[in-house]
């Protein structure tokens, strides 16, 4: 799809999806999860994924996704910063199910990543971020941005504008950034895409483009 939408627009979309659609919200991100996979696993090579989740949808992505490598038999490393009570639903669910096939999920990051892992999957804040980051994920960004391996990110770099393509205080350095459903607005500035690195569109089933526009058009009209 050629469209490229704003943060509100994509979240109008999904809100579309879900309500007036009927798609659930944890369909759609094992949608998202699984398309990730597949294209990652079609890009690149790797053993031992660190995958590093923030408390919002984004880090359910994330979760899911190293659920999905771990049972395919990688030897992922799942970690979910911020406390349980910041959780979204969607993130509360992805951690259950984690945690029911007895997959560990840390609490903090590892002292060097450097050792022992091959790829960085940054599923740390989606396209909601609209502040400064603020400890302790500007830390673990900046430890993502030492790691002397790949990096991918799960729809867009964390503590990027996906509106303006700037970084806010801090953002990961991606080399490719796998985005769900819509190319995003900000990833057309020159600011972005030395952070987004290669970008790929995840399909995930959201309606045609020609319903969507229609619903973007209306939801203007009535606001």
């Amino acid at each position: 799809m050629s469209l490229s939408v704003s943060a509100k627009e994509m979240k109008a979309i999904d809100e579309c999806t879900i309500h007036t659609i009927g798609i659930p919200s944890l369909v759609l991100m094992e949608r998202a999860a699984l398309g990730i996979v597949e294209a990652l696993l079609s890009d690149m090579t790797f053993k031992q994924p660190i995958i590093l989740c923030g408390p919002g949808n984004n880090g359910g992505d994330g979760l899911a996704i190293g659920r999905i490598l771990y049972l395919m038999g990688y030897e992922v490393t799942l970690c979910l910063i911020g406390p349980p009570d910041k959780w979204t639903d969607q993130t509360q669910v992805q951690h259950q199910i984690a945690t029911n096939l007895k997959l560990s999920v840390l609490d903090d990051v590892p002292d060097n990543m450097n050792e022992g892992y091959d790829i960085v999957i940054d599923a740390l804040f989606g396209i909601g971020l609209d502040r400064e980051v603020e400890s302790p994920f500007k830390e673990v960004i900046e430890r993502i941005n030492q790691f002397k391996g790949p990096v991918v990110s799960v729809d867009i770099p964390s503590g990027l504008s996906a509106d303006t393509g700037r970084r806010f205080n801090t953002a990961v350095i991606a080399n490719r950034t796998y985005t769900i459903g819509f190319n995003k607005q900000g990833f057309e500035q020159l600011s972005a895409k030395a952070l987004t690195g290669k970008v790929t569109i995840i399909d995930i089933g959201y309606p045609p483009e020609k319903m969507i526009k229609h619903f973007l058009e209306s939801r203007e009209k009535n606001e």
